[in-house]
């Protein structure tokens, strides 16, 4: 895909994309080691500030990265 195709979503409006629950990629990096995974459980949970609700399994692999470093990206 051309990169002139993706554009920045405003976090205030991120919610939009996943209102009906569709299937996400979830990326994490911890450590050196970098991980993305196709995640069904993911939602919107506030508005202000925004905040989403992600449901990973304890057993993969991006769950221990995003445990490790805190943080994720949809």
């Amino acid at each position: 895909m051309d990169a002139a195709f993706i554009q920045p979503v405003d976090l205030a409006k991120a919610y939009r994309l996943l209102n009906h629950g569709p299937t996400v990629l979830v990326s994490a990096h911890h450590g050196g080691t970098d991980n993305v995974m196709a995640a069904a459980w993911a939602c919107p949970l506030d508005f202000d500030p925004p905040k989403v609700t992600l449901v990973l399994d304890k057993a993969t692999a991006t769950r221990a990265l995003v445990e490790g470093s805190g943080a994720f990206a949809l």
